[in-house]
């Protein structure tokens, strides 16, 4: 089954224990028939049958970059960054931290080997050729020191066109001096989109930061209930922290299948902060949780756990904003 046959299995196994349905069959041959007992639905059967004919072709319309994403801002962005950096002249890259600034510049250098300098290490003056031929990636220019920013600035009234790719982090006000370079490279300007502001990029994401599979292991897939997570979720360190779950996931966990929610850092797991809860609601809610990961998950075992119901077990969870 392709990542999409999962994500529509899934999808019709919930319509069919939501609305009682009678079952349906879904283009990848499957198919998903309830299952009642005494009167009452306890659970759904999906059939899996092979399914002939040509693999479907790739989309068609990919972003002018190898990088993942097919959201509207994301393709936006890149694609005015290709337009761009068509033409030989310095380019700026604007975005949150861990938004793929790097990732983007490099790509479109076309795969020569650009020198990369960094202005949080420093002393950038010293590093910078007096007369750049290759391309030069400049990271993190909102660590420009005065005597960096001078030398950058005297580097292009003497060379207008010079390759030059740089990336800014917005944050505390800048300078005088930095701001005079921001003025200079704005009009060929690119601000990233943050991850949350394309949360339909995710399910790409997961395979393109996910690190490369030991021989003998199945690559890490997600349960529709864990992706949703991970797209409700706001990301403050965007892509970059989105890598460092997906790999911690990928090296700890010693579960078979795929990941389920219950296995997502707390943060991720239960969404957004709503309204505070009253230190009761904050117990009840943390047995709750714990009962939940006791009984991995199962919320007809956590309720019964309990001496709840389920309707009560998921009422309470959707009145604490988690459905872990």
């Amino acid at each position: 089954l392709t990542a999409r046959d999962i994500d529509d299995l899934e999808r019709a196994v919930h319509t069919a224990l939501r609305e009682d349905a009678p079952g349906a069959r879904l283009r990848c041959g499957a198919t998903v028939q309830v299952v009642r007992h005494l009167g009452e639905t306890v659970g759904a059967v999906a059939a899996l049958e092979p399914a002939y004919g040509p693999v479907p072709a790739a989309p068609a319309g990919r972003p002018p970059t190898t990088l993942a994403g097919h959201s509207v801002p994301w393709r936006h962005a890149t694609e005015r960054a290709a337009e761009l950096a068509a033409t030989r002249a310095p380019l700026l890259l604007v975005g949150e931290r861990g938004t793929g600034k790097t990732s983007l510049a490099r790509e479109l250098l076309g795969g020569t080997e650009p020198l990369v300098v960094d202005a949080a290490e420093g002393d950038l003056h010293e590093a910078l050729p007096a007369d750049p031929r290759g391309s030069l990636v400049l990271r993190h220019a909102e660590r420009l020191a005065q005597p960096d920013v001078a030398a950058i600035v005297a580097l292009l009234e003497a060379r207008p066109t010079a390759p030059l790719l740089v990336t800014y982090t917005p944050g505390a006000p800048p300078g005088p001096c930095l701001q005079r370079l921001l003025d200079t490279l704005a009009a060929r300007s690119v601000t990233l989109p943050a991850l949350r502001e394309r949360p339909e990029d995710i399910r790409e994401l997961l395979t393109a930061v996910a690190p490369a599979t030991e021989p003998g292991r199945p690559p890490l897939t997600w349960t529709l209930d864990a992706r949703r997570a991970l797209e409700r979720y706001p990301w403050p360190g965007n892509i970059t922290e989105l890598a460092h779950v997906v790999r911690s996931l990928a090296q700890q966990r010693r579960a078979v299948g795929p990941v389920r929610r219950t296995e997502l850092p707390d943060p991720v797991r239960e969404g957004p902060a709503g309204r505070p809860l009253s230190p009761m609601e904050q117990a009840e809610r943390t047995a709750i949780l714990e009962a939940l990961r006791r009984h991995g998950g199962n919320k007809a075992r956590t309720a019964a756990a309990l001496g709840i119901g389920r309707a009560t077990l998921y009422r309470k969870l959707r009145t604490y904003g988690s459905h872990a």
